[in-house]
């Protein structure tokens, strides 16, 4: 009690230090206006300047708002002047006013732009960006520039991203060595499973995508849930006046034909902005796997080792299409309605061969099984926002995401004795399909409190259910007969209230604190038609968050933040499903999973574009993902089950490094480097099994520009042998390239890119020994990536700029616990 007592005492002097510290200086002050035209209506996303009066020279510069507002904080006293342009309009500026000591806030009046009697002929921009952009809390990925993105997908394009690591086996995504990332789409989370967000992220083409905010330090505005931060891709949405827009075809090949074709559009308005995409990607690959199990049974050294050679198809279609609506000069209001179709078959040629002290003892073979996977989603948003004053906002959202699932699959399987004389058949068939409902509502407020304080604050409620109804029937006398044990109807329901506030202190020029908490109660049930309440539970958990940066000078950065998260298991595997790998091997889920609390700390230094940072991040209860990681092993039936569990604990210590470089005035370089050390505390069967591992990651990307508006990308990566849970990952590399050429006036561009072209960055290779029976397991997974692609992009429209707007939904962690 003394202890609580001491650090309220703290806590309350440091609140009222940070007070005196913000209201102790009257030499600061708040400018706010607005940008309108000759028709009083108010002009977005206009470049604002704040200049000093003596010599013009930079104060601080800004974007209009949707309404057309502007605010500068934290400003010392003195004379100013501000400008506004606007590509299309006049520029137009301010008279000289003054900040005086004392007076808080000073508002210089209307700004107005008249319209431009003459278009401007020809504008050429010099400046580009990079391709990487390190800012204070995230990485942002320029795709829209890259060479070897062109004909990819956004799920090809993260796989290059710094710190990202993605697992197709078992469709898991980690940022920074962390799992549990969730992912949005311009600022809206994406509320899926995550093997239906990574059929996602495949579905959308690197053509649609502007960039990618890979976000490590999430505010309390952001659901709490996941201790790997965000991943936000933002879909080009262009911000100009008309109609505008693009479209792409792709073509190529690996070991089978692949190609693709989308388009964006985008029509705006003065109070209307429609806007939308489509995009169809086709791919053809062979996929062979290979398991391999061994243990001691009564002296008896027990092996299988197991394949499948996959043929498999992938055809997924992407849509979305939306409304932005400006009612008045303060209100907007906006619509969104996106879905997919992501289909998957696969025709498999398995077999197994099961030995006794390293002697065949029995051979299963089957040829030509079928499999189809088949994810269908709807999603839809509906919005609005409404300004009171400049700084001063409140939005509304409400989300409804559907999902379904359907994954049947047949097994014929013949069975030989070690002298390969034929014993019995078995058919068998599974099916498997999972209906999923999401209701997501929200309200977030944003406002300034005074010169130096602004409060954001929220509310939100999720609803959601699910259907798991899973069945395994083996063909006896002609018919189809369940197997009671394997078959069943999981039902799931689960609410998640939660409510946020969040300060940010200019504390001074150079120094800003922000400090939040977020609540979230939950309450989840599932059960069975049954069989009621298997898992039922009522938690509510405090997730505060901390981070101050300190400007040093114009070139040195440094930033320090804590948060705590918790990471919910995925809907899917709690519900007690099993599913066929192979006739030695069986995934199945786990009603016992409980949520994984992380605590993470985080220090940041920036040099010009340079950037460090370490992360210490310890997580209780860690839920290990089920497709890599034994569960148990049936001595019995001889047969490997694959499960999520939770181990006890998983901490980690990660240093990254971005470290971009020009070598000349037409080749640039941007490396990253990422080092982690991780120690996993766990069991199997009460015995205690505790691993180290140091791992790291390396990504290289050159650009050149050549003469003749010819370009060329080259890409490269390499990741160390690390640890999957208890599974032991050998290393990984990729290799990659392509060439750009720009036709006619830019509005042509024609690219050709190959990707992993030495087949070795997505080759999983899996070796995990267990503490019991001299137990070892070992998987390997070649989705054979390999590809080479030329893709054409045109583009077209009016290109008299306008304004853009980027928004969230509220709807960001429900999407990524859907698991296919």
């Amino acid at each position: 009690m003394r202890n609580i007592f001491n650090i309220l005492r703290f806590g309350g002097l440091l609140v009222l230090w940070i007070f005196i510290s913000i209201n102790g200086s009257a030499q600061y002050g708040t400018i706010q206006g607005t940008v309108k035209d000759s028709s009083e209506r108010p002009v977005q996303y206009v470049n604002v300047l704040l200049l000093y009066s003596s010599d013009s020279s930079l104060v601080k510069g800004m974007i209009s708002d949707s309404l057309g507002n502007y605010l500068f904080e934290n400003i010392s006293a003195g004379k100013y002047y501000i400008v506004a342009s606007l590509s299309g309009m006049e520029r137009g500026l301010t008279r000289i006013f003054e900040i005086q000591p004392g007076k808080s806030e000073t508002t210089p009046g209307t700004l107005y732009l008249a319209y431009a009697d003459k278009k401007l002929g020809a504008v050429t921009v010099m400046a580009k960006k990079p391709m990487f952009e390190q800012k204070i809390d995230r990485t942002v990925i320029n795709v829209k520039n890259s060479i070897t993105s062109a004909g990819g997908t956004a799920l090809e394009v993260l796989e290059k991203s710094p710190g990202v690591s993605i697992n197709r086996q078992n469709s898991s995504i980690a940022l920074n060595g962390k799992n549990g990332v969730g992912v949005m789409l311009n600022g809206k989370m994406t509320y899926m499973p995550s093997d239906a967000l990574v059929q996602l992220l495949s579905g959308i083409s690197a053509g649609n995508i502007e960039k990618i905010e890979l976000i490590t330090t999430p505010p309390s505005k952001y659901d709490a849930g996941g201790n790997g931060g965000y991943i936000n891709i933002v879909l080009i949405n262009n911000p100009y006046e008309g109609l505008n827009g693009s479209y792409f075809l792709t073509a190529g090949f690996g070991e089978r034909p692949l190609g693709g074709a989308g388009f964006n559009f985008n029509y705006r308005t003065t109070k209307i902005n429609l806007f939308g995409d489509y995009s169809f990607n086709y791919e053809h690959t062979l996929q062979p796997t290979t398991a391999f199990s061994q243990y001691i049974k009564d002296g008896i050294l027990v092996a299988n080792s197991s394949f499948s050679d996959r043929d498999a198809v992938r055809t997924i279609q992407n849509a979305r299409i939306g409304m932005d609506y400006q009612l008045n000069t303060s209100s907007i209001i906006g619509v969104l309605v996106s879905g997919y179709i992501s289909r998957w078959t696969m025709v498999a040629r398995n077999g197994a061969t099961v030995s006794h002290n390293n002697l065949p003892d029995t051979i299963i073979k089957s040829v030509d099984d079928p499999e189809v996977n088949l994810w269908q989603n709807l999603s839809a948003n509906l919005n609005f926002q409404h300004t009171f004053r400049p700084g001063k906002v409140i939005y509304f959202d409400a989300n409804y995401i559907y999902y379904k699932d359907n994954n049947p699959n047949n097994y014929s399987t013949d069975y030989y004795n070690n002298a390969k004389d034929f014993i019995f058949h078995q058919d068998m068939i599974g099916e498997k399909t999972t209906p999923i409902h999401i209701s997501v509502f929200s309200s977030d407020y944003r406002s300034t409190l005074g010169k130096k304080i602004t409060l954001e604050a929220g509310l939100k409620f999720s609803l959601s259910d699910f259907t798991n109804d899973v069945a395994v029937k083996y063909l006896t006398g002609g018919v189809y007969i369940p197997d009671t044990g394997l078959t069943a109807k999981y039902l799931l329901k689960e609410n998640i209230g939660a409510a946020y506030s969040s300060f940010t202190f200019n504390l001074s020029s150079k120094t800003t604190l922000t400090a939040g908490l977020r609540y979230e109660y939950t309450v989840s049930d599932l059960g069975t038609v049954k069989i009621s309440n298997i898992v039922n539970r009522k938690y509510g958990e405090l997730f505060p968050t901390f981070y101050i940066s300190r400007k040093i000078n114009e070139t040195n950065n440094i930033n320090f933040s804590y948060s705590r998260r918790i990471t919910r298991p995925a809907f899917n595997d709690m519900a007690p499903f099993t599913i066929f790998f192979d006739p030695k091997t069986y995934y199945s889920g786990n009603p016992a999973l409980v949520p994984a609390i992380a605590n993470a700390l985080q220090l940041g230094y920036n040099f010009k574009n340079y950037n460090f940072t370490l992360i210490y991040t310890h997580e209780v209860n860690t839920i290990d993902n089920f497709y890599f990681q034994t569960r148990t092993i049936d001595t019995i039936n001889n047969i490997v089950y694959l499960s999520s569990r939770n181990f006890k604990y998983q901490q980690y210590l990660t240093a990254a490094f971005s470290i971009p470089f020009n070598v000349n005035k037409w080749w640039s370089m941007q490396n990253n480097l990422i080092g982690n050390w991780r120690q996993v505390s766990t069991a199997y069967d009460q015995i205690p099994v505790l691993l180290e591992n140091f791992d790291f990651t390396i990504n290289t990307i050159q650009h050149l520009n050549l003469p003749r508006d010819f370009s060329i990308e080259l890409t490269g990566m390499y990741s160390s042998s690390t640890y999957v849970g208890t599974a032991k990952r050998k290393p990984l590399y990729q290799l990659g390239g392509g060439v750009q050429k720009k036709i006619g006036k830019g509005k042509d561009v024609l690219r050709f890119a190959a990707n992993d072209v030495f087949n070795s960055g997505s080759n999983y290779r899996f070796v995990e020994n267990l503490p019991f029976s001299s137990a070892s397991v070992g998987r390997d997974f070649n989705f054979r990536l390999v590809s080479y692609k030329l893709t054409y992009t045109h583009s077209f429209g009016n290109k008299a700029l306008m304004a853009k707007r980027e928004r969230t939904t509220g709807a960001e962690e429900e999407s990524n616990r859907v698991k296919n």
